[in-house]
């Protein structure tokens, strides 16, 4: 298939690599276009695609088209676009654009389906939310599917529910990568090298989810397993649970989703997903 990438970013060239890696399509098949043609020429020489000199340059042969624009720009490019556009596949990676907006701006000419990558698809183990739109195809979103598995694990939600995957899967790696500061600045204080600290917060966090991914075991059965009475882990437990941690930790959650809830009522005002 032939892909036109508007916008490119980071999030863009993750996505690159990952469909360049999984031979979902080859290099020549993939245009990209940036805010200028000096921009588009840089980033398509470092990931070995093609480079557009503009978006309609781009879009004019693709059969697949990424929204990778900003959100404050990204509903004016599609409306100057909307006759290269038109009957083509269009997947948003836009945070806060919703459907209807962009169907609004192409005067409905497209097939959508908007998604929600976090940062780990720069590695290839991100977790995308896809969220097709009535005017896709089941043909669309397996297209859908098959590209956001090249770079990690798909799931298949409704856009009413973005909002909240937006703070579990886009702002929680955040929320974990605090933990694991305060895991490795404990070791610290503790009395271990710096380094050797982080080491060790990473591994503790990367197994706790091995465990959870890999056994099928719920959160709160492996952590039983772990405690036992009277031990190292019921003592540290018993801290988190007097300071409310579990509390703080879905408080979080509920401020990134009633804030993401928030930018999206204003079209243009938000942040991209790949830094949610």
């Amino acid at each position: 298939m032939r892909i036109a990438i508007l916008g490119g970013g980071r999030m863009g060239g993750a996505l690159i690599k990952g469909m360049l890696a999984s031979g979902i399509t080859e290099a020549d098949q993939i245009t990209l276009s940036a805010s200028t043609p000096e921009s588009a020429e840089r980033s398509a020489s470092t990931l070995g695609v093609v480079a557009a000199g503009s978006n309609d340059d781009a879009l004019k042969d693709a059969d697949v088209v990424f929204l990778c624009v900003k959100p404050a720009k990204v509903l004016d490019v599609v409306a100057s676009v909307t006759t290269e556009l038109a009957g083509k596949l269009v997947i948003s990676i836009v945070a806060g654009i919703h459907s209807s907006d962009i169907l609004q701006a192409t005067g409905g000419k497209i097939r959508l389906i908007r998604s929600m990558p976090n940062t780990a698809v720069r590695l290839r183990k991100g977790v995308t939310a896809i969220a097709p739109d009535a005017t896709s195809t089941p043909a669309d979103l397996e297209t859908a599917s098959r590209i956001f598995a090249s770079v990690g694990s798909v799931v298949e939600v409704k856009e009413s529910d973005l909002d909240t995957v937006t703070a579990v899967s886009g702002s929680g790696p955040a929320f974990a990568l605090l933990m694991l500061e305060a895991l490795a600045q404990g070791g610290v204080e503790g009395g271990l090298d710096p380094e050797l600290s982080k080491t060790l917060a990473t591994g503790a966090l990367a197994s706790a989810a091995a465990l959870v991914a890999e056994t099928g075991e719920t959160p709160l059965a492996l952590r039983s397993e772990i405690t036992s009475p009277g031990g190292t882990t019921a003592a540290g437990l018993g801290v988190l649970d007097e300071s409310n941690f579990p509390r703080i930790v879905r408080g979080a959650i509920r401020a990134a989703r009633n804030r993401s809830a928030e930018l999206s009522a204003r079209p243009g005002s938000c942040g991209t997903n790949a830094g949610a």
